[in-house]
């Protein structure tokens, strides 16, 4: 009898040793443009450990633009990436099953032109014939042809070359460049140094910022599910930022490598929220409409089927109740 109670015993606690819990997530590779305001829900969901709450393993892969993290989810090195919606469009045209799946930052004031006065510019119709840095494939490039649009010129009116953010402010700066497009905090660091030399437009109107997560297409349920405690941290995240703002300026500022005043003057001009608006679907529309008028893509590159672009199930799987 004893013999048989031991082994019965043995047998429950080898089945309570073998059996994980329903809802351990696992690990999700994230990969984060990590220079950037926008990115701001990422620091904190990391610091405060809201991930870890979930029981999921987060492992923050650092991009100096959310393009390059894009590439990453695209060559299967990375689960899940930070990026604007532009990206996004590009990949779609090139056939990547990319699909957003939630947005966590937008803001009218992150996509900016920042030009010298001493060039004889006075605004973006003044351009023609400058030397303007940008990045290509991303929503500065996006943003600097609506402008031109605006005002009469294109692309082809000005000679562009591409730079890293963090390398644009040393070169308008030092005067390599005329004028710049690119994101906070970049802009507010150029403003700074050429102090009254800095003149800045917002993209406003033109373009909001949706900072999103964006994965590949997938059927797979485990990946699902760490996706959504992926996005569970993310909201826990700018819920606690609304309370808590200065404890989070101060995790965002050692973040991204800049002082608190800088971050704290610039955090008015984000929404911190976690959406995924019906209307991005017809934004994605207007920037693919873009990319082949622009002979960023090939006139004959097939459509993408911009509805697909845009994935609620993790999304309305973590409204609250």
């Amino acid at each position: 009898m004893k013999t048989r109670l031991i082994l019965i015993l043995s047998a429950v606690l080898f089945v309570a040793g073998c059996s994980k819990p329903a809802t351990t997530p696992g690990k999700v590779i994230f990969a984060a443009d990590v220079l950037t305001m926008a990115a701001a829900p990422v620091y904190v969901a990391e610091a405060k450990g809201f991930w870890k709450q979930e029981n999921l393993d987060v492992d923050i892969k650092p991009f100096v633009a959310g393009r390059l993290a894009l590439d990453a989810v695209v060559g299967k090195v990375a689960d899940a990436a930070t990026v604007t919606d532009i990206p996004v469009v590009l990949a779609a045209f090139q056939q990547h099953k990319v699909r957003i799946i939630a947005t966590f930052t937008t803001s009218e004031k992150h996509e900016n032109m920042l030009a010298r006065k001493d060039r004889g510019i006075t605004g973006p119709r003044d351009l023609a014939g400058k030397k303007v840095a940008l990045v290509p494939g991303t929503s500065s490039a996006y943003v600097m042809a609506a402008m031109l649009q605006r005002n009469g010129l294109k692309p082809s009116d000005l000679t562009t070359i591409s730079l890293k953010p963090p390398d644009m402010v040393a070169a308008i700066v030092r005067g390599d460049v005329d004028a710049i497009f690119t994101w906070q905090p970049h802009i507010y660091n150029a403003q700074k140094q050429l102090g009254e030399n800095a003149l800045v437009f917002p993209s406003n109107d033109i373009y909001d910022s949706p900072f999103n997560v964006v994965v590949l297409d997938t059927s797979d349920a485990s990946r699902i599910q760490a996706l959504r405690h992926l996005i569970a941290g993310l909201r826990a995240a700018t819920q606690y930022m609304q309370a808590n703002r200065r404890e989070c300026v101060e995790i965002v500022a050692k973040k991204i490598g800049t002082d608190v005043a800088t971050v704290d003057n610039l955090w008015d001009q984000y929404s911190y929220v976690l959406t995924l608006s019906p209307a991005l679907v017809g934004q994605l529309e207007k920037e693919g409409a873009w990319a082949k008028s622009s002979a960023i893509v090939t006139a004959d590159s097939a459509e993408p089927v911009y509805p697909t672009l845009v994935d609620r199930r993790i999304f309305d799987q973590n409204r609250p109740q």
